[in-house]
């Protein structure tokens, strides 16, 4: 048997780590493409605003614990119940813009993620900021590799999260209408469901999740909105894997970009140039989304 080195021993260190890193990021990109297909489905309109949506929440959570002193899960769920305020607001307007161009509603939301953007500058000082984590900055080694609790909370959140909304969807009477609403919004309509009702109140959900990602990224890294809108063209491109219809399929295509990100920026980043890194991952994407347009082609329109 052929005697373990210590660069062997680094090696699989490296890959562990770039794993963790890469499933912690995956579930926050599957968490955007969930309530991207959530809004989607409701309203056949790419919600493009939940970038600017995942900024001001996190800008909203960075404020009251930073600036106010609020506790980190008061703080939490400031910046998700904002989330969900504008993602409601956005929804109303949706259903105002109802009778327009679905590409010109999916360019009002993108619109929306610009000006919300511009707030969060004038909001958070020049500098960079890192918003505290929800999890406390601690952590554990494991297998030569240290797991922060900021990685582990923010996993088992995502998935708690992804799993609840499932549930709600399959076992409550508001599931049970939104499905409905899904399958045939002019049959639903028909027997008395409130279409407008759920539409806000979908997006609203779809809103707190764009908050809460935001949130959980912006803590790992920075507050910048830069970063936070590629969060969100990550969670469309897992969104878009799953043809925006299925909630499974697009949480599973967000883990698996955040994966491929994560191993192939770990294991590469170091002998690539700056910015090639994540090459790789969005070629990953790019390939992707373009089979997903191909056998879809209500989608061809989002490979641009």
């Amino acid at each position: 048997m052929a005697e373990v080195t210590e660069r062997d021993l680094k090696s699989v260190a490296l890959f562990i780590s770039a794993l963790i890193i890469g499933v912690s990021l995956g579930t926050i990109y599957g968490l955007m493409a969930f309530g991207m297909v959530a809004s989607y489905r409701i309203s056949k309109v790419v919600n493009l605003g939940q970038a600017g949506i995942a900024a001001f929440g996190a800008s909203v959570y960075w404020w009251m614990s930073s600036q106010w002193g609020a506790p980190l899960v008061v703080s939490l769920v400031g910046g998700v119940l904002i989330g969900g305020v504008l993602g409601a607001i956005l929804g109303y307007a949706n259903l105002r813009l109802a009778n327009r161009a679905k590409g010109l509603v999916m360019i009002f939301t993108l619109t929306v993620t610009l000006l919300l953007f511009a707030w969060v500058d004038l909001i958070i000082p020049s500098y960079n900021i890192s918003p505290p984590s929800p999890f406390g900055q601690g952590g554990f080694n494991f297998q030569l590799t240290f797991i922060t609790y900021s990685q582990i909370g923010t996993f088992a959140t995502c998935i708690a999260v992804v799993l609840v909304t499932t549930w709600v969807m399959r076992m409550t009477r508001f599931g049970m209408f939104v499905r409905a609403i899904y399958d045939d919004p002019d049959g639903a309509s028909t027997v008395g469901i409130p279409l407008g009702v759920y539409v806000v109140g979908v997006w609203a959900v779809a809103g707190g999740m764009a908050g809460l990602a935001g949130i959980l990224a912006s803590s790992r890294v920075q507050l910048d909105s830069v970063l936070l809108l590629f969060v969100m063209v990550w969670g469309l491109a897992g969104a878009v894997l799953g043809g925006l219809e299925s909630f499974a399929l697009a949480f599973a295509g967000g883990v698996t970009l955040g994966v491929a990100e994560g191993l192939l920026g770990g294991m590469l980043g170091g002998s690539l140039g700056p910015g090639l890194e994540n090459l790789s991952a969005i070629l990953i994407m790019a390939v992707g989304v373009l089979y997903a347009g191909t056998k879809r082609r209500h989608l061809a329109h989002l490979q641009t």
